[in-house]
């Protein structure tokens, strides 16, 4: 196996393992149960980073683990933020207090990665229609958005991560990626779709 998919696979498993531990409210979720989804999607994230980031983000799995801390069930927390306000005050006492550089750092990779998202929806209306909304504004009690999402599990890295993660999205955008698009590319070529466009116009 080469090395970054040896790399990526143990950050998947370590991933899963902590999120068939989280205690949901009202019972466990339907994605605790869906291996094959959840190894799709996060296989799919991981395979547009970079070595340094992949090494970064599997040693916070680790060191959380060793402190006895839950990544999956901490990012899941913040996603209740603004689409599930009361149940997120009964879990906040469990998350940690971020600085407010940190939340800047945050916010401003979250915008980088919205506006690569509106492109892919707007160039794929069909597959948008298949996925997330994608404006915290659009979250219900029923789904998040991506901005929500991203923004939940970006608060979950380590300072470490998080200082690597800006710079690799503003190198990405200065050679005129669309993370969005490649991400989504490798997620349906696992699903049998030789690209962006045979899926389109398969769900057209």
């Amino acid at each position: 196996m080469h090395i970054v998919e040896a790399i990526i696979q143990k950050i998947v498993t370590r991933e899963y393992d902590m999120m068939i531990r989280i205690n949901n409210i009202g019972g466990p979720a339907s994605c605790q149960s869906q291996t094959d989804a959840f190894s799709l999607m996060r296989t799919s994230q991981f395979q547009v980073w970079t070595n340094v980031m992949l090494e970064s983000y599997l040693g916070d799995l680790i060191d959380a683990e060793a402190s006895g801390r839950n990544l999956l069930f901490e990012k899941y927390a913040w996603m209740m933020e603004h689409s599930l306000p009361d149940a997120f005050a009964q879990v906040r006492h469990a998350l940690p207090v971020l600085p407010p550089e940190q939340l800047a750092e945050v916010e401003e990779c979250v915008a980088m990665e919205a506006v690569w998202a509106e492109e892919c929806a707007r160039r794929y209306p069909a597959l948008a229609r298949h996925g997330r909304p994608l404006r915290t504004v659009q979250d219900t009690p029923e789904q998040t958005s991506m901005e929500t999402y991203n923004r939940g599990e970006l608060r979950t890295y380590s300072r470490r991560t998080l200082t690597l993660y800006p710079d690799f999205l503003y190198t990405c955008r200065a050679r005129g990626q669309n993370l969005a698009m490649e991400v989504r590319t490798h997620q349906l070529r696992a699903q049998g779709f030789a690209s962006l466009e045979a899926a389109e116009a398969a769900l057209s």
